[in-house]
């Protein structure tokens, strides 16, 4: 469990810092996303990538594949119109998928429901923290640390 949580701080890190964004523009900069579906995608990254798991490298231009509900981070606009660059913002655990910070570019419609996909389970968790806190009521703050 440690090592899934080291290696998400690691991603939202590396996204983080993948692209600086500007503070005198409308983009709404970084965000996250759940890949809607199951889908090949173009690998953009200069250079290409290296894939550990599979112990072979992918040039830029090349194809890999993108599993559904895989977690994703927006960093920009497309290279066309209609598209939004993403990157793939996790470690990837089984062969055949795409490498670490993969870049890419969805289709606006398809980056709108992996949005909506991750508000979603976003508030969701957020509401079941909630209710454990009125479910535990003052073992919260012994459980979390916190002193009234």
């Amino acid at each position: 469990m440690r090592t899934l949580i080291a290696i998400a701080i690691v991603a939202a890190a590396g996204v983080m810092f993948a692209r600086p964004v500007s503070a005198q523009t409308s983009d709404p900069g970084v965000e996250f996303a759940f890949v809607p579906r199951t889908m090949t995608v173009t690998l953009l990254n200069e250079g290409g990538k290296y894939v550990a798991i599979d112990l072979k490298h992918i040039p830029q231009g090349g194809t890999c594949r993108m599993d559904k509900d895989a977690t994703i981070a927006r960093v920009g606009p497309g290279a066309t119109a209609g598209t939004t660059r993403v990157r793939y913002a996790a470690a990837q655990v089984s062969a055949g998928g795409c490498p670490f910070l993969t870049a890419f570019d969805l289709p606006d419609a398809d980056y709108a429901a992996a949005r909506s996909a991750f508000v979603s389970m976003k508030d969701q968790a957020a509401s079941r923290v909630e209710q454990l806190k009125k479910d535990l009521g003052e073992k919260w703050d012994e459980v979390t640390g916190k002193k009234s």
